[in-house]
């Protein structure tokens, strides 16, 4: 009987070893699950806080870094043209989001996100508010967690039709999520059309309801010679084109005029004096003035002297010796101003006299 006892007693302390061992490996294998599960979860919201800064930057490549493209379970080029197509539509001001609980399934991390989103409409300035609830699912690759799967409310991608209809409804998202539902009236001009937008205080011009009246832009003409070119300076701004730009006046200009005043001659040469007077209204830079004649032999020959700038009614003398000439009696010679150097003249038909 005492043999049987202890027998007995020996095998009720190893079954008790046994479950308290049993117990003791499981609970721990439990502890060890959950703190998988937190250290993942934190994982995936550290990538989603990634994902939001990439949009709100709108920083499509940044965005995409994230996703993985071999594990999207949905059409990943769609995807891509719906982002790309939310940073070519609207202008993000920023977007502000509460973690609603994070669900695993195995290794895969769900994310239920709250959030509202404030951006504008690139079309119509439009300044619009977008609230939602959206589901991400997440899934570890190579070590990371990249997005594999979108649900519910659309926080990205939105502004294309074609990926609306194809990310599923969950239980929880909103049934209507923008401000843009809103009608036409004087805070909503945006959404006004040509029949309702002046009774609700708009103006109605380039097809879309506007809270300022249509103010045309300046173009060419008398009142901005700024805008004019060279070709329609005069036609449409009815200005002077000079210096490069159209102007209101005439540009002032010099006039020179040359006049033979005196004669010596001998047998075999002469000496014409001359004078040379700015008549213009600007001042004239240096000049030549040039004799042509017929020497005695009848080879065409030329005599050259400079003149300096003369300023506005300034006149100047000079003289030019005419080496083998005789005089015949006036006419067969001439004295010109080569005004080469001079910017322009008023007019150019008093630049000659003869002698």
């Amino acid at each position: 009987m005492k043999l049987n006892h202890a027998v007995k007693l020996c095998l009720l302390l190893i079954l008790v070893c046994f479950f308290s061992t049993t117990g003791f490996c499981a609970s721990s294998y439990d502890r060890e699950l959950i703190v998988q599960d937190k250290t993942r979860a934190m994982q995936v919201e550290g990538v989603f806080k990634e994902l939001m800064a990439a949009y709100e930057d709108e920083d499509a490549q940044g965005f995409l870094d994230l996703v993985s493209d071999e594990r999207f379970r949905q059409d990943y080029m769609t995807f891509t043209d719906a982002l790309y197509s939310d940073f070519r539509n609207y202008e993000i001001r920023q977007v502000d989001y509460w973690i609603d609980r994070v669900v695993p399934d195995h290794v895969k991390q769900f994310l239920y996100v709250r959030w509202e989103k404030r951006y504008e409409n690139l079309d119509d300035g439009q300044q619009l508010t977008t609230t939602g609830f959206s589901r991400f699912l997440f899934d570890e690759v190579d070590g990371d967690y990249l997005l594999i799967e979108l649900a519910g409310n659309n926080l990205f991608g939105g502004s294309l039709q074609e990926w609306r209809d194809e990310v599923p409804q969950i239980s929880g998202q909103e049934a209507v999520q923008s401000s843009a539902d809103a009608v036409c009236d004087a805070q909503n001009l945006g959404l006004c059309d040509g029949a309702n937008c002046s009774s609700n205080g708009g103006y109605w011009y380039d097809n879309s309801c506007h809270q300022a009246p249509y103010t045309p832009s300046p173009v060419c003409d008398p009142s901005h010679l700024s805008l004019c070119n060279e070709a329609n300076c005069s036609s449409s701004g009815n200005g002077y084109w000079y210096n490069d730009t159209c102007n209101s006046t005439p540009q002032t200009q010099p006039d020179l005029v040359v006049r033979v005043v005196d004669m010596m001659f001998s047998s075999s040469d002469g000496t014409v004096y001359y004078e040379v007077e700015n008549l213009g209204d600007a001042d004239a830079a240096a000049c030549q003035v040039e004799a042509t004649y017929t020497e005695m032999s009848g080879a065409p020959a030329s005599a050259s002297d400079s003149v300096a700038p003369l300023a506005v009614g300034e006149v100047r003398s000079g003289s030019l010796y005419l080496p083998n000439y005789y005089y015949t009696g006036g006419g067969d010679a001439t004295i010109t101003i080569d005004s080469t150097n001079v910017v322009s003249e008023t007019n150019e038909t008093n630049n000659t006299d003869s002698f």
